[in-house]
């Protein structure tokens, strides 16, 4: 053999990497399923900021021990590291459920959460140090593993639940570490063999066990609304209580005699389900419910309702006289749950005046051709993450101004949109309201004819009232008002035609305040939300960008500063060869880049798919499988070849980077009218040419590294690479809050160009 070829990677090795890297990610996406039901949604960001973080300390760890006094025993720590990362799994398990969950101790979880990460990450920069002059292979098995782990940690969660799911994901690491002492056997003492195959049936019976029995499972969220229910009415009692990739439902009975059931969406948000025998003449005194007034504007309608979920709107829609509602629910464990209460609930899903659809209401409503004479929203947001990535936690694509125009070009000439939510909501629906309107020609007078917003009873200060906001495509006369409006004296009238409303929407509609001085009268952000910047949510003044994000960063910026520190204490310290300039530059740039496209991309092809988790999976599949290609594709670039090709290829980034920011929007809403089927091929056909050229620049860098006498320790770059994947994700939430999705994109082109100008 000619001694400057570099050993051969065996193929058990790429499979050990390629197990570590899924297990990676389907701990990842896990993990912010666990905060999201445990303490609340919007920490389930930090939880992967957090994970990109871990990955990239441990290979920093491993720079630091493989530069010092460590480096004859790379390749026993490397099996040593994956042991570590099957047995930090189930430790995190057993210690998380041993305190109640409560966002006081939230840095208690993240220290828990980053221990398997950072022997994760250590084990798979270890492995790129190992076998350097094959970092295109080995970075080919790492995306490709984290690919098939995006398809695994949405079967896992659903059929084993989300603690289970923790525990056979670390059946991964254990069967690489075994994998490794196989393929390093002459290296690695037979000890480590055993150990690694005692840990692998360590995690095979723990979790077969624990699926059995279910005795490590949360059962305590003192914060969250379910276990509140649970501990002031001990005749409570849990009915059922299940997991899908983007939910925990949990079914409570024996609560009240109201109601049969209420559902919880990750122990919080809920829903509940009516006592009912399935006849129109059934529960009439719902009639009288507040948020029934709505059905007093025409006869027998033709109903939509968009989340239904335990399914009120729809009993109100068949007492009212409806002969058709159609039901528009995305979480077919929701729809389970109500059907499990069968004649009780008056069979409400299989019931012949309902038609189901199972589909995200706003891709819905893009595609149908139907019209309707109601379309009701009522409380449809979930307070629930859906494992996308950072920005997938505070939008809703349902609420914004093109969703408000949308419905409207969906109503029969009698018919009115009815969203039913608190008072806080008022303004900002307003406001998409007359956005939309008035750039369809009709005068803010006018607009004012076609509203009314009113709650039930007047709010004491911030008392979360149920509030309906009603947008009718008929002018609604006074005397249509009071007939809505009719045996509720004491219903508050924040703005309706005719009679006294509030300051400033009177003000507003009769011509006396311009809309920019009604959008900056509220101590909220009430300017108009676009499809663009989804976040309906982001009401903090100036930027929208809400306090407890802002309480959130503290961590991972945190964890960036110590990390910083880490590296000068070393090179300072211990004498180790730090990167330079460029080197620190251009993998920093390529971490921040790739993680803020990918989760733009995600986004932007939420409207496409409709339901998130076939957006997610698709869109961060297509990404990694595209970027494995792109790496292995790259492996045939010769040494002296590679300079000019990193030219023309982060090029290529930057173009395709652009296009997506102006030509994605386009391509969506033109794609919306295709099936499932080729909605999904589409949005893979968008994602795979980005990862695919986005899975070269990286590797690349790493193998002119490797070739390179004086080159900067691999791990060191993979450290760097990973910690600068959260700034990235953090720095494209706030810039997707304060500017919009199109901005996200240009930035990430622009980390890209940073990459150019410093590439190797």
């Amino acid at each position: 053999m000619d001694p400057k070829t570099p050993p051969r990677v065996s193929n058990m090795f790429l499979a050990s990497v390629f197990m570590l890297s899924a297990a990676g990610l389907m701990f990842e996406l896990t993990l912010t399923r666990i905060f999201s039901a445990t303490i609340w949604y919007h920490y389930a960001f930090v939880a992967i900021s957090v994970a990109l973080f871990g990955w990239g300390l441990g290979g920093f760890l491993v720079y630091i021990i493989r530069l010092t006094r460590f480096k004859h025993l790379e390749k026993s720590i490397i099996v040593v590291a994956s042991i570590a990362f099957s047995l930090a799994l189930p430790f995190f398990l057993f210690e998380i459920l041993s305190h109640p969950f409560t966002p006081e101790k939230l840095p208690f979880y993240f220290l828990l959460s980053v221990l398997p990460f950072l022997a994760g990450g250590g084990a798979l920069s270890l492995a790129f140090e190992i076998h350097g002059r094959h970092v295109n292979q080995l970075y080919f098995a790492d995306l490709i593993g984290a690919a098939l782990g995006t398809l695994l940690a949405p079967l896992a969660i659903g059929l084993l639940n989300a603690e289970t799911a923790v525990l056979a994901t670390a059946i991964l690491p254990s069967l690489a570490a075994l994998m490794l002492s196989l393929a390093l056997r002459k290296e690695v003492h037979r000890i480590f063999a055993a150990a690694a195959a005692v840990c692998l049936l360590f995690n095979v019976v723990l979790s077969c066990v624990n699926y059995s029995t279910g005795k490590l499972a949360i059962r305590d969220a003192p914060n969250k609304a379910l276990y509140k229910l649970l501990k002031d009415r001990p005749e409570a009692r849990v009915e059922s209580d299940r997991w899908n990739a983007y939910s925990r439902i949990t079914a409570v009975r024996t609560f009240d005699k109201m109601h049969l059931a209420r559902l919880f969406i990750d122990s919080d948000a809920e829903t509940n389900v009516l006592k009912w025998d399935g006849s129109a003449a059934g529960l009439t005194e719902s009639r009288d419910w507040f948020r029934a007034f709505p059905f007093r504007l025409a006869p027998e309608p033709r109903v939509l309702v968009i989340g239904p979920g335990g399914g009120a709107d729809m009993v109100l829609s068949i007492v009212a006289g409806s002969p058709s509602v159609t039901a528009v629910e995305m979480n077919p464990l929701i729809i389970d749950a109500v059907r499990r209460f069968g004649a009780e609930a008056g069979n409400l899903y299989d019931h012949p005046k309902v038609k189901l659809v199972l589909d995200e209401g706003r891709n819905f409503i893009q595609r149908t051709p139907e019209r309707f004479d109601l379309i009701i929203l009522g409380f449809v947001d979930s307070w629930a993450s859906v494992a996308g990535g950072g920005l997938s936690l505070t939008e809703n694509y349902l609420y914004t101004r093109d969703a408000l125009e949308a419905y409207w070009d969906h109503l029969t000439d009698r018919g009115a949109l009815v969203i039913v939510r608190w008072p806080v909501d008022v303004p900002r629906l307003t406001a998409n309201t007359v956005e939309f309107l008035s750039a369809r020609g009709m005068p803010i007078q006018e607009i004012g004819k076609h509203l009314l917003a009113a709650s039930e009873h007047k709010a004491r200060e911030a008392e979360p009232v149920e509030t309906v906001f009603m947008l009718s495509r008929s002018v609604l006369s006074e005397s249509t008002v009071d007939t809505l409006l009719a045996g509720h004296p004491d219903a508050q009238i924040i703005y309706g035609p005719g009679r006294k409303s509030e300051r400033p929407y009177s003000e507003l509609f009769d011509g006396r305040m311009n809309f920019e001085q009604f959008t900056d009268g509220f101590k909220t952000m009430a300017t108009p939300v676009r499809d663009d910047r989804p976040f309906y949510f982001a009401q903090d003044k100036p930027w929208g960008i809400p306090a407890f994000v802002m309480r959130l960063l503290r961590i991972p910026v945190a964890a960036v500063v110590v990390f910083a520190f880490l590296l000068l204490a070393a090179a300072r310290f211990l004498g180790l060869r730090v990167p330079g300039p460029k080197a620190v530059l251009y993998f920093s740039a390529l971490g921040a880049g790739f993680i803020m496209c990918e989760v733009a991309m995600i986004q932007r092809l939420i409207l496409l798919l409709g339901h998130p988790i076939y957006t997610f999976v698709v869109i961060l599949f297509a990404f990694l499988l595209g970027g494995g290609l792109g790496s292995l594709f790259a492996k045939r670039f010769a040494t002296e070849r590679i300079k000019d090709a990193l030219k023309w290829i982060i090029i290529g980034v930057i173009l395709l980077t652009v296009l997506g920011a102006f030509a994605l929007p386009k391509l969506v809403h033109a794609a919306i009218p295709l099936d499932l089927t080729l909605r999904i091929i589409v949005a893979g056909a968008l994602a795979l040419p980005m990862g695919f050229l986005m899975g070269m620049p990286f590797p690349l860098g790493l193998r002119m590294s490797a070739q390179d006498p004086n080159g900067a320790p691999l791990s060191a770059l993979w450290g760097l690479n990973g910690v600068a994947s959260v700034v990235g994700s953090l720095a494209g939430m706030v810039l997707a809050i304060v500017a919009g999705f199109t901005w996200v994109f240009l930035a990430s082109a622009l980390c890209y160009a940073v990459a150019w100008t410093t590439r190797p």
